[in-house]
């Protein structure tokens, strides 16, 4: 009996978290034109990306990935280049047969939407400069700790705390955009520094899916308050 192939809750959640936080960025019209490219989105990662790390890419794939192109050659700017090529490097990496790259570039991928995103509402401000840097850092990062936490994966504590150091280089940009911005760092840092032990079997992958969610909105939700706190004009 065929195994019915587990539908990627976890791109699903960080497609939406980056879009809301697109949209709370630059609330208009063109963000809920954008909605149904979101679900497009949605569902050809879904569909492609297992195929991209098994390394079996279909013509029908390619095509897919092409017409998901197409929204960003109407509302055409330069930003979309970005992570334009964090999914080509997913897909180029995985023929390569590295095996934790792909996903990473995959993950981080999605957040990268976030500014060309900001960019098609309204306009980026240099505030949203400073979000973009900290969603972005912040879910490749996540997504290293993820790997560093499984059990069947060589990614060593050292190259997590490693990782986030030379992340939280560039959040100094962000920081100086706005102080505020110090506080979705808080629990990340004191995280990726101290990360614990690896799981030791898988049946405990379910559990730090759980708990990466939750930190996740904790992120999303302080940087969301920061967005709205410009959109207000409270500062």
């Amino acid at each position: 009996m065929e195994t019915k192939r587990r539908r990627n809750e976890a791109a699903y959640f960080l497609l939406l978290l980056t879009f809301v936080l697109a949209a709370a960025s630059r609330p208009s019209l063109t963000a809920l034109v954008f909605l149904p490219v979101m679900f497009l989105h949605g569902f050809t990662i879904d569909k492609v990306l297992p195929r991209v790390l098994s390394r079996k890419l279909t013509a029908r794939d390619i095509l897919l990935l092409a017409v998901n192109a197409v929204p960003y050659v109407y509302f055409f700017t330069p930003l979309a280049l970005i992570p334009a090529t964090a999914f080509l490097l997913s897909i180029a990496l995985s023929y390569a047969r590295s095996n934790v790259l792909p996903q990473l570039m995959g993950t981080v991928g999605i957040s990268l939407l976030y500014l060309p995103l900001v960019q098609i509402f309204g306009g980026v401000r240099t505030i949203d400069l400073g979000v973009y840097i900290v969603w972005a850092t912040y879910t490749l990062v996540e997504g290293i700790y993820v790997e560093y936490k499984l059990p069947y994966r060589k990614v060593t504590e050292n190259q997590l705390r490693i990782s986030w150091l030379s992340s939280l280089v560039l959040n100094a940009i962000s920081v100086a955009i706005s102080p505020l911005l110090v506080l979705p760092l808080i629990e990340p840092t004191i995280r990726f520094m101290k990360p614990g032990e690896k799981l030791s079997s898988p049946a405990q992958i379910r559990e730090l899916g759980r708990r990466g969610t939750k930190r996740t909105l904790l992120v999303f939700a302080l940087l969301f308050a920061v967005v709205l706190v410009y959109e207000l004009q409270l500062v």
